[in-house]
């Protein structure tokens, strides 16, 4: 049953559509690694082509170490962008080229706005537990990183309890999209 419904995630996205996906973060990370390796499926000089926002550090952490093995086989750069890190060194590693990005909204936003890496190349953004990023105050730092994105391919995961001010960012950040449960 998963099977299916991550390949039929997996050909919408594919295809181009923007994707809203009601799931549990962590039952995700394999759906995400999947859509991951799809569109970035070797290393390119320059800038980076993805980017993963998670809620904390610790999420964005376990996704980091969850995908860490598959990276290195593919030969792929992913940098962790958390609040609990030294900005400047996050900074510098940005700067020396990355296919992968996984962080929080505002450490992102932070270095984003110190011209530390340029979204001209994104194929994909994509926001996890959108939820409880916009109930811990960060919608934000999300709409001042997705009102500079180039046309790429979204992917907005969103947790069981659903806020009204998530259902209308839809309409501004990702119209249209396609619903998947």
């Amino acid at each position: 049953m998963k099977e299916e419904f991550d390949k039929e995630v997996r050909k919408l996205f594919r295809s181009g559509k923007s994707i809203v996906l009601n799931a549990d973060s962590k039952e995700s990370f394999s759906l995400l690694k999947q859509l991951i390796v799809d569109e970035i499926p070797e290393p390119q000089e320059g800038s980076p082509r993805g980017i993963i926002l998670f809620k904390d550090d610790q999420n964005a952490r376990d996704f980091n170490d969850y995908i860490e093995s598959v990276f290195k086989d593919l030969d792929l750069t992913a940098d962790l962008i958390v609040e609990k890190g030294l900005r400047v060194k996050q900074r510098n590693d940005l700067y020396f080229g990355t296919e992968l990005i996984i962080g929080t909204p505002k450490r992102l936003c932070e270095i984003y706005y110190q011209n530390g890496f340029n979204i001209g190349e994104l194929k994909f953004f994509m926001v996890v537990d959108i939820n409880n990023i916009f109930q811990k105050g960060l919608k934000g730092f999300v709409s001042r990183l997705t009102e500079s994105l180039p046309k790429c391919k979204k992917l907005i995961i969103e947790s069981k309890g659903k806020e009204e001010a998530v259902k209308s960012y839809y309409s501004e950040f990702i119209f249209p999209f396609k619903k998947v449960s």
